[in-house]
């Protein structure tokens, strides 16, 4: 139902949270982002209305997932979803 997809382009690595529900309004949230590298988070996005996330990397060697934040805008509840672990060597 949620998910979060991580990609990689060029010197970025780029997140988005997928809602797959015909129940989800996605403008009734805010969405924000950690990049980690090896279990350490290297990176954050704060929370904006935008579903995806860019970062740019310097060095692509290791294991990186992201992980999403989704936050109502009303009540303030958070919600978080993780991506799948992505071996990155340069």
């Amino acid at each position: 139902m949620f998910d979060v997809n991580i990609s990689v382009e060029k010197n970025k690595v780029l997140g988005e949270f997928i809602a797959d529900s015909y129940f989800f309004e996605p403008s009734k949230y805010d969405y924000a982002f950690y990049l980690y590298k090896d279990e350490e988070r290297i990176e954050t996005k704060w929370y904006t209305d935008n579903m995806k996330a860019e970062f740019l990397i310097d060095d692509f060697d290791g294991v990186f997932y992201i992980k999403a934040f989704v936050r109502d805008k009303i009540y303030g509840d958070k919600r978080t979803f993780d991506s799948e672990k992505k071996t990155i060597d340069s």
